[in-house]
């Protein structure tokens, strides 16, 4: 497929808020993938000729794909989600409950939930989305639905997600360009310097 057939695809994530979009999409083929590690990456036929930078995020029609790591001109290298290291703020949709969401390294099918408080109403089946608490991943998009979930330890569950995405079936993506990333990020670092 060509660079041109990617940019007719559905865009799955479409934001509303309040008449403004501060979101575009740039569509992109995954050239290379690993699922079989515990630190996988992928590499995207996009680069910062199309307009991609380090840190945006890159979804694909089924949910989040990764965060861009690295970029030449036409290429970039994607930490998965697949990747121990990669954690992401996600939320329960049906209670608002936020955690801490990030791969064990056992199941490419399975992604933990973390530090949602067992005091918590949770059900098998509920669906979790990204939070948008963070400039990469605006809130609301799809990552799964628990499949179950115990309390291990302390006072929060440890919740199982089976993913929406296939990631050994990847092949179109598109990256995220946050708007107001910048000024988001600019305004947090001030701030939080004086504490």
């Amino acid at each position: 497929a060509s660079q041109q057939s990617v940019s007719r695809l559905t865009i799955p994530y479409k934001p509303g808020a309040v008449g403004r979009s501060d979101y575009s999409f740039i569509g992109a083929l995954v050239v290379n993938n690993s699922v079989n590690k515990q630190h996988n990456f992928l590499t995207i036929n996009a680069g910062v000729e199309e307009g991609v930078k380090p840190e945006m995020g890159v979804i694909s029609n089924d949910g989040i794909v990764g965060v861009v790591k690295g970029c030449s001109a036409h290429y970039s290298t994607v930490i998965s989600l697949l990747n121990t290291d990669l954690k992401i703020s996600a939320k329960v949709s049906r209670t608002g409950y936020f955690g801490s969401f990030a791969w064990d390294g056992i199941d490419p099918e399975v992604v933990v939930l973390s530090e949602i408080p067992q005091h918590a109403d949770i059900m098998v089946g509920d669906s979790v989305v990204t939070s948008g608490y963070s400039t990469i991943f605006p809130a609301g998009i799809l990552l799964g639905y628990i499949k179950e979930f115990d309390k291990k330890g302390g006072n929060f569950y440890r919740i199982y997600v089976k993913l929406t995405g296939d990631f050994q079936k990847l092949d179109h993506v598109y990256v995220i360009n946050n708007y107001r990333a910048e000024e988001q990020k600019q305004l947090e670092s001030t701030t939080m310097k004086n504490d």
